[in-house]
């Protein structure tokens, strides 16, 4: 990055009250216009039809566990619906997001494996659901998302903790993704593919579904081919292209269901899914020693197999108003490879002549996931609808790590070291929520979750290569003893509805994650070849969300906003070891980090969004945007000290005018916008060996914007929706850019083409 400073110490920087109000005051102003919001308002086909349905009465499910509009939920909540997915060629779910207001993507130099960070939270703490089945993943960064938009009907969004509906881990939110079942017709074919010019790539998609009877069907497949990416010249690429961010993929997936009953008011269904992924990563040679000659990361492998079945059942009697049930079981394997080669200079008179050390590190993981919930929906009063529920989730970690270095230099000899670990964790959860009409226009939802958590080392093993050839055997090593831990989390609700056209909401929920396997028991080595140890004595991460919002629907303009406070404590980070933390001698003697609690975070801001439909036009001005601010502490290891460089941009967002019409007999629609971010800085600990010295450093990235035109419209069939198309020319003046939460630059001038067809 530019503007790149080491400090010895710093201070907390605080913002003055006099900032405060003028980025408050422009945050306002960007979302009272009369304008839309970006991906909600387009969650809807049109901002406002014939009967006045707009995007704020999408029905959500993940808000509350009931079915509740986005109008009368007391979380922050936002739904994209299939409507807005076929508008939008995303190359991936994570795409589809952008523009959520408090959302952000997240690429990890992987970009076929994108993320999401919501009120920046890190994807790590963030919970993906598909079919409301946890998806779980070990990695440093959190869980990629790698389901085919083709297949999805819709996706809600939560922002802000969610552990008490949720399970943990849901600190920062939820994405909870709802796959497609069958068609309203005994059989329908579809077929679609669009094409990326910032990739040359492609991807290809074929589904056959319908509804024969009670019986409803759905199979589906998809294919995705990327080269690396385009990016203006300037400061990233010489040549505009990036080297090492090709990837693709192929999906295939198969549903299952079956209504019974005789009042058709029962409902199984199997779904099994495969999704296959192969990338590579790109790092910024900036960020590269001078010493080092060659580095390459690549993932080729990320296979996730999963098979899930469902039941629900509603109107049993006048008390048991639904009963949900679901199971599952999910394997992922993932490959990590890692090639770094350092130069060493001369220096006599340990190392006269100089040379090179090669370090090639591959680990190899299996994760599987089982485990299943049982809910009942119950009205004992008009005034009261309750729920309760039993979760329980088992997640085992399998890893196998090989470690080869090869080295010209007599102090620091060639050598191959194997280390092989075995954990879990299960979670066992009860969990109880109530809507409570307690009086006209009022109604408080209070929830309540306990957790149970059990984690185990079950196996560790380790093995070395001697010269001039074969291994070993592996020996085990001592393991760290069993743990357990009980957490009790809480929520509570309250909706007011009495002004007309209007919502006010207040809310306050609790968030808990517990650390990862890979940081509790597994050393990892990347990059430059040090390591980063496992420490089995880690605290569960919490968070506390306090925020108040409102909503209005008055049909032609739609608002929508919410203030946020949110504190979390024991944040997970990695630190340079000593011996104070546990760090054997030849740890801390070879530069290796360690994994403590020392972080907290305090986050606020401001969520806003709104549109208007011009009477008598077709066009609505539109906007969603936020304003946050966002303070790291490290409190242990470091002594007291914070700051707000946190990579957290101030603003952020997208703001335009769509039209909806008619061009030759056929639905049509267009869509002008402008996507933009303040800049950022970034301060964090940057330990180095002798004699440089290690200390703060900060990193400034500068704000950006693009300018952006998509347009489509759909025409065939009695429905005119058999053939549909979407062209976006993104980028439009060719700017260089980089996204704070994105490691990969920006795609440069591009286009998106997409086709679909109906049978």
């Amino acid at each position: 990055m530019n503007g790149t400073t080491t400090l010895a110490s710093q201070k907390v920087k605080d913002p003055s009250s006099q900032t405060i109000f003028r980025t408050a005051a422009l945050a306002l102003l960007f979302s009272a216009a009369p304008v839309a919001i970006g991906v909600q308002a387009q969650a809807q086909s049109q901002a406002q039809s014939q009967d006045g349905v707009t995007w704020l009465d999408t029905i959500a499910v993940v808000g509350t566990r009931t079915e509740t509009s986005v109008q009368d939920n007391p979380a922050s909540v936002s739904v994209v619906d299939e409507e807005q997915i076929e508008r939008k060629s995303g190359e991936s779910i994570a795409e589809l997001l952008r523009d959520v207001p408090g959302v952000e993507v997240v690429d990890s130099s992987a970009p076929g494996m994108k993320r999401l960070s919501i009120r920046g939270e890190s994807s790590r703490r963030v919970t993906i659901l598909v079919d409301g089945q946890e998806i779980t993943d070990h990695s440093t960064y959190g869980t990629p998302i790698l389901v085919d938009p083709a297949n999805v009907e819709r996706i809600e969004v939560v922002r802000g903790p969610a552990s008490v509906l949720h399970g943990a881990k849901a600190i920062g939110g939820v994405i909870n993704i709802v796959t497609k079942r069958g068609a309203g017709k005994p059989i329908q074919a579809e077929l679609g593919g669009s094409y990326y010019s910032g990739t040359d790539g492609w991807q290809g998609w074929a589904a056959v579904s319908g509804t024969v009877g009670n019986l409803d069907y759905r199979l589906s497949g998809s294919l995705d081919d990327h080269g690396d990416r385009r990016v203006p010249e300037g400061r990233y690429s010489a040549t505009g292209r990036l080297d090492g961010t090709s990837f693709n993929n192929d999906n295939l997936s198969a549903h299952l269901g079956y209504t019974f009953g005789e009042a058709n008011n029962h409902y199984i269904a199997l779904k099994a899914e495969q999704h296959r992924l192969s990338t590579e990563s790109w790092t910024d040679p900036d960020y590269l020693d001078a010493t080092v000659t060659h580095f390459n990361i690549d993932l080729p492998k990320r296979d996730l197999r999963k098979v899930g079945l469902y039941y629900d059942g509603t109107d049993i009697s006048d008390v048991v108003r639904k009963v949900h049930v679901d199971a599952y079981y999910q394997t992922v394997d993932r490959l990590f490879m890692n090639e770094v080669t350092t130069r060493v200079p001369p220096t006599p008179p340990m190392i006269p002549l100089g040379g090179n050390i090669a370090v090639r590190s591959t680990s190899d993981d299996r994760n599987v996931n089982y485990g299943g919930t049982a809910q009942l929906d119950l009205q004992f009063h008009p005034d009261h609808y309750t729920i309760v529920g039993l979760h329980y989730l088992a997640d085992e970690l399998a890893t196998t790590k090989l470690s080869e270095r090869r080295s010209n230099i007599v102090i620091a000899p060639s050598q191959d070291a194997r280390t092989v670990d075995d954990a879990s964790i299960h979670t066992v959860s009860a969990f109880a929520q109530n809507e409570w009409s307690f009086a006209d226009d009022f109604k408080l939802t209070t929830g309540v979750r306990y957790y149970h958590t059990q984690i185990s080392h079950d196996r560790s093993l380790s093995g070395r290569a001697q010269p001039p050839g074969g291994v070993v055997p592996v020996n085990p090593v001592a393991t760290s003893p069993d743990s357990s831990e009980g957490r009790l989390v809480t929520s509570a609700g309250l909706t007011y509805t009495g002004i007309e056209n209007t919502t006010l909401r207040a809310l306050y929920s609790e968030g808990y994650i517990t650390p990862t396997l890979l940081q509790l028991y597994t050393d990892t080595t990347a990059g430059s070849g040090t390591t980063t140890l496992g420490n089995p004595f880690l605290k569960s991460e919490t968070s506390r969300n306090v925020e108040i919002g409102a909503r209005y629907n008055a049909g032609d303009l739609v608002l929508d906003a919410a203030a946020f406070y949110t504190t979390a404590k024991n944040y997970i980070t990695r630190t340079p070891c000593t011996a104070q933390l546990g760090c054997s001698a030849a740890d801390v003697r070879a530069g290796n980090h360690i994994n403590v609690n020392a972080d907290a975070a305090t986050t606020y801001g401001l969520e806003l969004a709104a549109e208007y439909t011009v009477p008598g036009t077709a066009f609505t001005p539109y906007a969603t945007g936020t304003w946050m601010r966002r303070k790291l502490e490290l409190t242990e290891t470091f002594g007291r000290w914070a700051t707000y460089d946190t990579n957290t941009p101030s603003l952020s967002g997208r703001f335009g005018v769509r039209w909806e019409g008619e061009v030759a007999n056929h639905d049509a629609w267009a869509d002008l916008y402008v996507r933009a971010a303040t800049g950022v800085d970034r301060t964090t600990w940057v330990a180095r060996r002798a004699p440089l010295v290690s200390g703060f450093e900060t990193e400034s990235l500068p704000g950006w914007a693009t300018l952006n035109f998509a347009f489509g419209g759909s025409f065939g069939g009695e429905d005119d929706d058999r053939f549909r198309y979407a062209v976006s020319f993104n980028n439009i003046l060719d700017k260089e850019y980089r996204s704070s939460f994105e490691e990969i630059p920006g795609v440069g001038r591009s286009v998106e083409v997409s086709l679909r067809m109906k049978f």
